[in-house]
């Protein structure tokens, strides 16, 4: 059977199945349209195994799995492919381990997804509790390292969320309540979560409006940024330090993407455009004045200097970028 495999999200569920093998995946579809695909390394396929979820610059790989269930909901107005993956995982193979270095070995796993770029995530209507303070809350800060004494007081069900890109992740930490000795072994389970954006911002919408979530989503989240001041509010009167330098993640389906020509194009609309350049000249050129022009739709876009020696292939080197509407 497959131990070693690699998951991405967006992928159709039937192609999931083909690449990864049908004798390792379950399929269970529901008449409902929602399906699940799932691996197990524990009864039907014993493992453990190794997962790598495949994510750009922030693909990471992770050991001592246990299972894998990706995710699809596919009436024929919603074929977003598998939007969402359920991993379980050991934090090693043995199914015992010293409580601390259970503690060491998820901090390296903390340590090493904030170097491929996973960050802080705070639910958008929740408390930017930092540090020591958010030990006492459902979202643990990703940067603080806890102590010994602090680990092993941790509830059993402790939750840490990270976000990079687009992809949300919440990774939950249980442990047996038999085994909560420090001084002899504990037994550790970790689940992790994996959400793409679209599954994310309709969770904030009942049912029925999640097909216009676009339309709804400033007015939740003004509401969601109201209740996120008034849990702050009372997290400093319990003395809790708060992020203020928090920034909530950007939604990227809903930022446009920015109109861009190159010299000798046709402008495709009205407007104040900006030259720049990425190669040594960029800098000299974001502080000349001239960078700016007005082009008209259907005008053939300008260069600088064209005709003379040199400067046609100069152009080639430019982009512009529309700013703004025409005065």
């Amino acid at each position: 059977m497959v131990q070693k495999i690699s998951i991405r999200l967006g992928e159709s569920g039937d192609d999931f199945v083909q690449r990864i093998g049908k004798k390792a995946v379950r399929v269970n579809k529901q008449p409902a349209g929602m399906n699940f695909y799932d691996i197990d390394w524990t009864i039907y396929n014993p493992g453990p195994g190794q997962i790598t979820f495949e994510h750009g610059m922030h693909t990471f790989t992770i050991s001592n799995a246990l299972g894998a269930m990706g995710s699809t909901f596919e009436p024929d107005n919603h074929k977003w492919g598998i939007f969402s993956f359920d991993l379980s995982f050991g934090l090693t193979a043995p199914e015992l381990i010293p409580h601390d270095e259970a503690r060491q070995k998820f901090i390296a796993l903390l340590k090493m997804l904030q170097e491929k770029g996973w960050r802080q995530f705070y639910y958008r209507d929740a408390a930017r509790i930092m540090g020591r303070s958010s030990l006492h809350s459902i979202n643990i800060d990703v940067r603080y390292i806890p102590t010994f004494e602090e680990w092993i007081a941790l509830e059993d069900g402790a939750g840490w969320n990270l976000e990079a890109d687009g992809v949300y992740m919440r990774i939950v930490m249980y442990r047996d309540d038999d085994r909560l000795n420090p001084l002899q072994p504990g037994a550790y389970f970790m689940t992790m979560e994996l959400h793409n954006e679209e599954d994310e911002v309709r969770s904030h919408f009942l049912y029925e409006d999640r097909d216009n979530w676009k339309v709804l989503w400033p007015d939740r989240m003004k509401k969601a940024h109201e209740s996120r001041t008034k849990e702050e509010a009372a997290a400093r009167a319990k003395g809790y330090q708060i992020d203020t330098d928090y920034q909530d993640p950007p939604i990227k389906s809903l930022i446009k993407p920015e109109l861009k020509v190159k010299v000798g194009d046709v402008c495709p609309k009205d407007g104040i455009w900006e030259a720049s350049r990425t190669d040594s000249m960029a800098e000299t050129l974001a502080t000349y004045h001239g960078r700016w022009r007005q082009f008209t739709q259907g005008q053939t876009v300008t260069g600088f200097g064209q005709g003379l020696p040199g400067f046609d292939e100069d152009n080639k080197l430019i982009t512009w970028t529309w700013r703004k509407p025409l005065p």
